[in-house]
């Protein structure tokens, strides 16, 4: 009985040796398998690797980016143009201003347009400047018709680099009427209309020759149009406000070609472009 019992013992003593040599030593408070720790650092490990990958790329793009001559030269014409905009209408204003201090004008947030506000320059619901008012669109005629000529084509175009290098050009200069809040909206529709009717007849009597500046279309730069009260700059629920609202706008919208051979280069250049819109127009 005592053999058997010590041979039994000894076997199970061999069973857990077996046994023993197969299961991997676990570190003190260590709670994670084996093989789901190793699988984790395999993962780490090739994490790591990719973040290297992506930091290599990322330099070797950077590197390339000063080297990039990539432009889009209508953009860059476009961006030379309105720059050369803004500037034009700060000079228009500033000339305003040193003539007659009393006109309130100012350039719009789009740097697009220049603002006649109120002041008096018409009373409520009326088409007609006032005496003041149409003084002052007198001295502003005088001031547009020495500005205008680098900026334009036809009879009275004067284009050179000098004054006008970046050779933007004006496709319309909009006349714009405007009114307060008060009355309904067909009301003052047609009464802006008719503001920007009035001054631009005053303008024009003042100025005949502001009517031979053209666009590359060989088409007179003046128009006229009205918003009503759509357009506010000004609170309509002060008396000064609706004064400034019952105003003219001046918008310079200049040509921006749709092509890169319709960009001009040089002034020779601009006959080049009227040609092809002549030769559009006859095919048409």
């Amino acid at each position: 009985m005592t053999d058997m019992t010590v041979s039994f013992l000894f076997i199970v003593l061999i069973l857990l040796a077996f046994f023993a040599t197969q299961v991997a030593p676990q570190e003190k408070d260590q709670v994670v398998p084996r093989t789901i720790h190793d699988a984790a650092l395999d993962q780490l490990a090739e994490r790591q690797r990719e973040i290297v990958l992506l930091k290599n790329e990322v330099e070797r793009l950077r590197r390339l980016v000063p080297q990039s001559t990539d432009t889009n030269p209508i953009e860059t014409y476009n961006t030379n143009v309105a720059a050369s905009r803004g500037k034009l209408l700060r000079e228009i204003k500033s000339k305003i201003e040193s003539q007659d201090l009393n006109i309130e004008v100012t350039v719009s947030r789009d740097m697009d347009a220049l603002q006649f506000k109120g002041n008096g320059l018409f009373a409520v619901s009326s088409s007609e400047p006032s005496s003041v008012g149409r003084e002052q669109i007198i001295e502003v005629a005088k001031i547009l018709i020495d500005e205008l000529r680098c900026y334009t084509l036809g009879l009275g175009s004067a284009v050179e680099g000098s004054c006008n290098p970046d050779l933007a050009l004006i496709d319309s200069l909009q006349i714009e009427g405007h009114t307060d809040s008060q009355g309904t909206d067909i009301f003052n529709m047609d009464l802006s209309t008719k503001r920007g009717d009035q001054v631009f007849e005053i303008l024009v009597q003042a100025q005949p020759d502001l009517l031979a500046f053209d666009n590359l279309h060989a088409q007179p730069i003046l128009s006229v149009a009205g918003y009503g009260k759509g357009r506010p700059i000004a609170d309509n629920e002060t008396a000064e406000g609706r004064d400034n609202n019952r105003r003219i706008d001046l918008r310079f919208i200049m040509f921006s070609p749709v092509s890169e051979e319709m960009i001009p280069h040089d002034v020779a250049d601009i006959g080049r472009i009227q040609d092809i819109f002549d030769r559009g127009r006859a095919s048409q």
